[in-house]
């Protein structure tokens, strides 16, 4: 057996594997005899039909199965003694690769293609600028956070009097034959399309009737049919004149600020007085801010190093590899369409590992454990659950650590928190103080 290489450019080269009768013969010997100890072929006993007949049925399949195996040993063996730091894996290079003739010829050569993994040469220290936005509160962002506080821990209260916000209750029916009767129709004032259409009710008291034509009140058959509780083809069949009779009003009220609103946001007796719960809806607003300001950072400071290490990767190599690797999953449209992201994904990857190689960066037990908290809370806010004890928390966490996939993510979350963390030391900070809404303008790609 001969392999040698040339290098195609510095991003990769070309493989020859030359093989030889005496490299796969003993193989194949021993392949063909075991076939032949278990082989079921009609007429014989397993295990006695004729070397001759096994050659004839399986011979050619197991020649190559053989062939295929001692030439990516040989690959693996050779990539590894040469020590060469390649992409992905040797594809079979098309352009260069010669036809091969099993059948008549014993002697063969394959030509394999392998991209060369980039020369790493990024030197990360302050000479390496990257803006850090330190989020400033304004007294209207707790105000703002008082208010949707108490408004989601409010509740409907009956009124006497109909505003604009209201939410009020009719009794319908009709003065005619097959007259339509529905109890508690619902109508929201607000929801009302039209000033029109709320001066039909603004004022009216408790047990006043009122008669509206459905087809001028509203102008959507799904409305109609909604408030009717009837399909759209059944009302050209209905008289369009109700009589609707008042029964509730009632308002959205929002939650006082008063200890029963501190128990059920923070739990019993946590918060005690007004001072508390504003200090702990600030502190709440700071680490919401930080956690935002160093997403960002993170953001722009990777950008920055992806582009400052300008890594030089075989695209065209890696192009072959995706497709071959993903056959049946990925066509060639989907990998050039996302090949830049891809790059970048690559170039970040190459970063992170030098960073977490040269800096002894390890990720402990603990570090993941309090990650998964994190993560389990978060989840539990957006589903209103923020009064779970913590032996609660601790049983949801456990179960997203027991999920192979979620405990894998958050692994690589605890990592990556910890390099830019590193970051935050090892480049020049270039802090600037900002307001919430500037901050989201830039979040959103907008220039202040």
């Amino acid at each position: 057996m001969n392999i040698t290489k040339q290098d195609i450019d510095e991003t990769g080269a070309l493989i020859k594997v030359q093989i030889v009768k005496s490299d796969y013969e003993e193989a194949v010997k021993k392949s063909l005899n075991a076939y032949r100890r278990k082989a079921e072929i009609k007429g014989f006993r397993p295990g006695m039909a004729p070397m001759t007949l096994v050659q004839k049925i399986y011979g050619h399949s197991i020649f190559v199965d053989e062939i295929e195996k001692i030439i990516i040993k040989s690959l693996e063996k050779y990539i590894e003694d040469e020590n060469l730091k390649i992409m992905g894996e040797p594809v079979p290079c098309e352009d260069e690769q010669k036809q091969i003739d099993f059948d008549n010829k014993t002697d063969f050569e394959f030509v394999f293609e392998i991209g060369y993994a980039p020369k790493y040469e990024l030197k990360i220290d302050k000479t390496i600028k990257v803006p850090f936005y330190n989020i400033n509160i304004k007294d209207s962002d707790i105000n703002k956070q008082v208010d949707n506080i108490r408004y989601n821990h409010g509740k409907m209260e009956k009124v006497e009097t109909i505003d604009e916000t209201s939410l009020i209750t009719f009794d319908i029916n009709q003065d005619c034959e097959n007259a339509v009767k529905i109890e508690d129709a619902i109508i929201s004032i607000k929801l009302l399309e039209t000033q029109e259409q709320k001066k039909h009710f603004l004022g009216l008291k408790i047990d006043d009737t009122i008669t509206i034509d459905i087809n001028e009140f509203y102008t959507k058959d799904e409305d109609k049919a909604a408030l009717l509780r009837m399909k759209k083809e059944e009302l050209n069949a209905v008289n369009p004149k109700f009589n609707f009779t008042l029964k509730t009003i009632k308002n959205y009220k929002e939650a006082d600020i008063n200890q029963d609103l501190f128990d059920t946001v923070y739990g019993k007796d946590t918060v005690k007085n007004k001072e508390e719960f504003l200090q702990k809806i600030t502190d709440s607003i700071r680490k919401t801010y930080e956690e935002e300001s160093n997403y960002k950072f993170s953001v722009d400071v990777r950008k920055k190093l992806i582009e400052k290490a300008a890594l030089k990767f075989p695209e065209t190599f890696l192009k072959k590899w995706l497709l071959l690797s993903n056959a049946n999953n990925i066509a060639a449209e989907e990998i050039n369409k996302n090949f830049e992201s891809f790059i970048n994904g690559l170039t970040w990857q190459t970063i992170r590992d030098n960073i977490v190689k040269e800096n002894n960066i390890e990720v402990e037990d603990v570090d993941i454990k309090n990650i998964a908290l994190i993560t389990t809370r978060r989840k539990l806010m957006q589903y209103g659950l923020n009064n779970l004890s913590e032996n609660q928390i601790e049983e949801f966490t456990q179960r997203i650590m027991n999920d192979k996939r979620q405990y894998n993510d958050i692994v690589e979350m605890t990592l990556n928190n910890k390099v830019f963390e590193y970051l935050k030391t090892a480049v020049q900070l270039d802090e600037k103080n900002i307001n919430i809404e500037d901050f989201d303008n830039l979040q959103e790609g907008n220039p202040l």
